[in-house]
């Protein structure tokens, strides 16, 4: 059943797709919501606030998923430890774990402000941690998204034991029980440009 609602679910290797989204989403707009309080509306810093605590949350449990999928990667990938862009998960893995830090440091400081209602005189302390946190997440991310796309990290295994058993290079377009799982039949396959 999950195979029919959600085939793309179903798919995955590994929860951390799952993740990926919400810290970026929580702490770019914890950013523009704390651009807005300093610029046009003070009550806007509480949905700031709200939104990066949201953020740390979601990066926390986001960095657990991606260490789990780190390990899961090097198993399921025919390659191993020697698949292309296994070192630079590292990478990936050592910024986010610094970007996630640092937003424990930075709700920490909102949380200090907020208890202290001094938010007039931190405002642009706050704003210029947002606008950084925003930026190294956005900066980590990049790199996600570059083990993806450039390296094929959490690529279904199947397609790259194809790859490595030399088949790369032919023109294929699966098979056929992988084209009937989609509902495409011999004509939807054959009338498709290149």
């Amino acid at each position: 059943m999950m195979d029919q609602l959600f085939p793309g679910m179903a798919s995955l290797q590994n929860l951390h797709p799952l993740f990926v989204h919400f810290p970026i989403a929580f702490f770019v707009g914890a950013a523009l919501m704390e651009f807005v309080a300093v610029f046009y509306k003070e009550r806007f810093h509480f949905v700031a606030t709200c939104l990066l605590y949201l953020g740390v949350f979601s990066a926390v449990a986001t960095v657990g998923s991606g260490i789990g999928a780190e390990n899961s990667i090097a198993a399921n990938d025919p390659r191993g430890h020697n698949a292309p862009g296994h070192d630079f998960i590292h990478v990936h893995k050592n910024w986010m774990i610094a970007v996630t830090a640092f937003s424990i440091l930075l709700s920490i400081y909102y949380l200090f402000v907020n208890q202290k209602g001094k938010w007039l005189s931190h405002r642009y302390g706050l704003l210029l941690g947002s606008l950084i946190l925003s930026l190294l997440v956005s900066m980590g991310a990049d790199r996600g998204g570059r083990l993806v796309y450039e390296f094929g990290a959490g690529v279904n295994p199947k397609i790259l034991k194809l790859e490595s058993n030399g088949t790369e290079g032919e023109h294929s377009h699966g098979d056929d029980a992988l084209m009937h799982d989609e509902g495409l039949g011999p004509d939807e396959e054959e009338d498709h440009p290149h």
